[in-house]
């Protein structure tokens, strides 16, 4: 019997890419005409060059039984301090067989290269998913530690699929000529076919004052067919509290997401640029922006006629997401327009799925207001509720020229209670029965009940407030009849999110869990959400993904002496708090001031929520009881 052709090979590593400092990627495969054996390794041998330091001298192979191939991943990084041009080799060896016979080791050897001093550089993904038909313009930017001459950069070597506005660009120079910049411009000609590559090289027809030149730049690109679908913006909430004075509450704010995918394929669209601007000209000035990371202001940009907007570009994943804030005082409608650009009548554009409403509400006084809210058949001084009822009936007043598309939204003490009524027939909804939960009122406190009419072109009209003292009945609980797939969250003593600190469900919260201790920072409470990718299809929850961030903590108190519901949207850092913590958790901290003086035995309940796949999501619903009256002693 002939014995088998057993290989071991190793994917191409770019002599480009043994930059001192760097971190390069490699795979190895073996191969062979009979089964490789399962369950062994690919190993590095100890004589590799002292130069480099390997992430694991030994990996798994990745085989199943009976495959004829395996593999496994390997990586290193060249160690600082290498010269440039010393010698980088290794062995790549394997305990691996076929047939009982070994694989032949194979050896690596290359130079270490010097990170150039001078750099070039696009302002567009080197690897880009660009849109048939559009209209795209980068810059080209040069840089030194000495100064650069005068001169160009060029074109060079581009797919027939693309057209240049020019091929050549002179630079213009900063920093002491140190740093030079050039705009360049191309379009995806129409007839290109879906999945074709894209391609270019960027080369500078320049030198430093030291003759040194700059390394040529290559795109290699795909072009695509958009799924027009995947432009249309997901707002999660649409409407947005807006302050009236400096002194109130920071405004409310919203993210903004999609994820760009091809028509055909569904494939995420990686690195395409995109245009978002308002369908009404010049609203998109009445707004900030922050990028995806809720952190950098975004600027607007100016682009064609149309006005102000933001040029953003897809990430790995194929998301575009940025986050939006209303200025202060100041009511506006926006209608968001995703675009890709273009220089004919057929690019691409989808509006957003929603319309964002920046509202605030101000007594206008009666004689400038739409009347007066009502609760109908209860006396709105003595407000109670049953247990057959989680609400009351209100009255929208008609209004002088109320028309179809009109958003009616309602307020408690100035402040959005996240409950609206869309117009579609005024004859049958105003003058007419609206269902709201007393869950919008604080039980115990008298609170200034209104509404307000927001017209589609941005007027607004307000009720003046009705005192309602709401003095309970149904108890401040989660929403019902939902589907909690997401863990319970983990509720922490003022000590810290680490693992001793943990108050488990169905146990008792007392004053000494939310006090200030010496040598801590923080009082009150601590919530983990946890979070993983890992999925155990088999369990009743799951920890959130990884990807989510945004998430609303909802905390529910009913007690003897105070009875009240509080959201958290607001995180804090593993950081911040200090000690041991889960990286991967978010955290919100409990203020003392919101849980302290409850009398026992109250009962306390968490739970939160989050948007996927522009679907909300609940979690299981933590349980305890509650009692934070500070007793005799007690600092």
């Amino acid at each position: 019997m002939a014995a088998p052709n057993n290989k071991m090979t190793m994917s191409k590593i770019n002599p480009d890419d043994l930059v001192i400092g760097q971190h390069v990627n490699f795979t190895v495969t073996l191969s062979s005409d009979n089964t490789i054996l399962k369950g062994k390794k690919i190993t590095i041998n100890n004589n590799h060059s002292k130069n480099i330091q390997f992430d694991a001298d030994s990996v798994d192979l990745t085989n199943e039984p009976g495959d004829l191939t395996a593999t496994a991943k390997l990586g290193f990084k060249i160690l600082p301090g290498t010269q440039d041009g010393e010698s980088i080799t290794f062995e790549v060896e394997t305990n691996a067989t076929a047939d009982g016979v070994v694989f032949k080791s194979i050896s690596f050897s290359d130079k270490a290269k010097a990170a150039s001093k001078n750099v070039m550089e696009i302002s567009i993904n080197k690897k880009a998913d660009l849109v048939i038909g559009q209209y795209v313009s980068f810059i080209v930017t040069l840089s030194s530690d000495v100064p650069i001459y005068p001169g160009s950069v060029n074109i060079k070597n581009h797919s027939n699929n693309i057209q240049f506005d020019l091929t050549t660009a002179a630079l213009s120079y900063l920093a002491g000529a140190k740093k030079a910049t050039a705009m360049l411009g191309f379009t995806v000609l129409p007839n290109t076919q879906d999945d074709s590559d894209i391609t270019f090289e960027v080369e500078a027809d320049v030198t430093t004052i030291d003759q040194a030149t700059f390394q040529p730049v290559k795109f290699t690109g795909k072009a695509n067919e958009i799924d027009i679908n995947s432009l249309a913006l997901f707002i999660e909430q649409p409407y947005l509290q807006v302050p009236l004075n400096t002194g109130a509450p920071k405004p409310q704010f919203t993210p903004i997401y999609t994820t760009l995918k091809n028509k055909n394929t569904h494939k995420k669209l990686v690195g395409t640029p995109i245009f978002i601007t308002s369908q009404q000209k010049n609203k998109m000035e009445e707004f900030d922006f922050k990028d995806a990371s809720n952190t950098n202001l975004l600027s607007l940009e100016k682009v064609g006629p149309a006005g102000k907007g933001l040029m953003l570009t897809s990430d790995k994943d194929g998301l575009v997401k940025f986050y939006l804030y209303p200025r202060i005082s100041l009511v506006s409608i926006l209608k968001l327009l995703t675009l890709i650009l273009t220089n004919d009548a057929n690019g691409a554009m989808a509006l957003a799925k929603n319309t964002i409403y920046a509202v605030n509400y101000s007594d206008p006084g009666y004689l400038n207001s739409i009347g007066i809210p009502s609760i109908v058949g209860k006396d709105p001084t003595n407000l109670v509720a049953n247990s057959s009822e989680s609400g009351f009936l209100t009255i929208i007043n008609s209004y002088p020229a109320a028309s179809m598309g009109d958003i009616i939204l309602f307020f408690v003490n100035n402040y959005y209670t996240g409950h609206s009524v869309t117009i579609e027939d005024p004859a049958k909804q105003l003058d007419n029965y609206v269902e709201l939960p007393c869950s919008i009122f604080t039980q115990g406190k008298t609170s200034d009940f209104s509404y307000a009419a927001i017209k589609p072109n941005g007027d607004a009209l307000y009720s003046i407030p009705l005192p309602v003292t709401y003095l309970g009945g149904v108890p401040y609980e989660p929403v019902s009849n939902v589907k909690r797939d997401y863990e319970l969250c983990r509720v922490h003593t003022s000590l810290g999110v680490g693992p001793d600190n943990i108050i488990p469900p169905d146990n008792d919260i007392s004053y000494s869990n939310i006090m200030l201790y010496p040598g801590y920072k923080y009082k009150g409470l601590f919530i983990e959400i946890l979070r993983s990718d890992t999925i155990n299809q088999k369990a009743k929850t799951n920890p959130v993904p990884l990807s989510i961030s945004d998430i609303t903590l909802n905390m529910y108190v009913n007690s003897d002496n105070k009875s009240f519901t509080l959201s958290y949207t607001t995180p804090i850092s593993l950081a911040n708090i200090g000690g041991s913590g889960d990286k991967d958790s978010i955290f919100f901290h409990i203020p003392y001031t919101d849980i302290v003086g409850v009398q026992w035995k109250g009962n306390i309940s968490f739970d939160y929520q989050f948007f996927k796949d522009e679907t909300k999501k609940y979690s299981a619903i933590w349980n305890g009881f509650i009692g934070t009256v500070p007793t005799t002693g007690d600092n």
